[in-house]
């Protein structure tokens, strides 16, 4: 667990989480996995939400926790494909 840290107001803040941006081609792959965008593909495939899809479209950095899940989410459906 993080250490939380002060700020200099006296409140407890906690470190962000790590965040990245995912290139435009692995969106494109990702796209390509599914039968359709929407709220329900989305997380029956990478267990996200519209709003993570749409960071992830428009470049905009995610947890790297939240890429990690969609990398794995995103093998086993290329394994059951195979």
């Amino acid at each position: 667990m993080e250490t939380p840290e002060r700020s200099r107001f006296g409140d407890v803040a906690y470190p962000m989480a790590e965040t990245l941006t995912v290139p435009h081609d692995i969106v494109l792959r990702l796209r390509a996995r599914l039968p359709a965008v929407t709220r329900e593909h989305l997380f029956d495939c990478y267990a996200i939400s519209e709003t993570t899809w749409t960071k992830l479209r428009d470049g905009k950095p995610i947890k790297r926790s939240t890429l990690e899940r969609i990398l794995q989410r995103y093998e086993r459906l290329l394994s059951r494909a195979a």
